[in-house]
């Protein structure tokens, strides 16, 4: 039985009542996990496993992927739902994370450059008229954690976090 936060990237309902979750953790990397039971009524999962939501999590490694058993709603994110440019960045982010990363890969400057995204979209601070340039830097130092960037900024003032101290939470 493992325990750790994660980033709820994508939900993909499978049968008649259960879902699977694909999660970037902040000890494993990304993973897959099968929540069952959770489109019934009274689940105990439910409404802790809402997309880009973070949330403590514990699961079971099963056959073929992990098998979630408990889950805890840390951060629900309200600012950054409550407008839709944001909402459409945080999106775009965890569909980048999950496009890239491959499963069990864990990556401390990757958890960071996520976590800090979503907590400066869910901050009242943040300029819808930045979000292109957001995009911009998110990918740039997406390419940097994954190997391919050159780490040369220009000098530029950044607008993506990826300070640890602005965690999402």
């Amino acid at each position: 039985m493992y325990t750790t936060q994660g980033i709820i990237l994508k939900k993909m309902d499978v049968g008649e009542a259960d879902a699977l979750y694909t999660i970037y953790t902040k000890d494993f990397g990304k993973i897959q996990a099968l929540a069952r039971g959770i489109r019934k009524e009274g689940a105990k999962l439910r409404g802790h496993l809402e997309s880009l939501s973070l949330s403590a999590i514990r699961f079971v490694a099963g056959r073929g992927r992990e098998r979630l058993i408990a889950a805890s709603l840390i951060c629900f994110g309200e600012g950054m739902r409550s407008r839709e440019t944001t909402l459409g960045l945080a999106f775009q982010i965890a569909e980048r994370i999950d496009t890239h990363c491959f499963p069990g890969e864990r990556d401390a400057a990757l958890w960071e450059l996520l976590s800090g995204s979503l907590s400066m979209l869910d901050g009242s601070t943040f300029d819808d008229g930045a979000a292109p340039r957001f995009l911009q830097e998110f990918d740039a130092r997406l390419q940097m954690c994954l190997g391919y960037g050159s780490g040369d900024r220009g000098g530029e003032d950044t607008v993506v976090a990826g300070d640890p101290s602005m965690a999402y939470n």
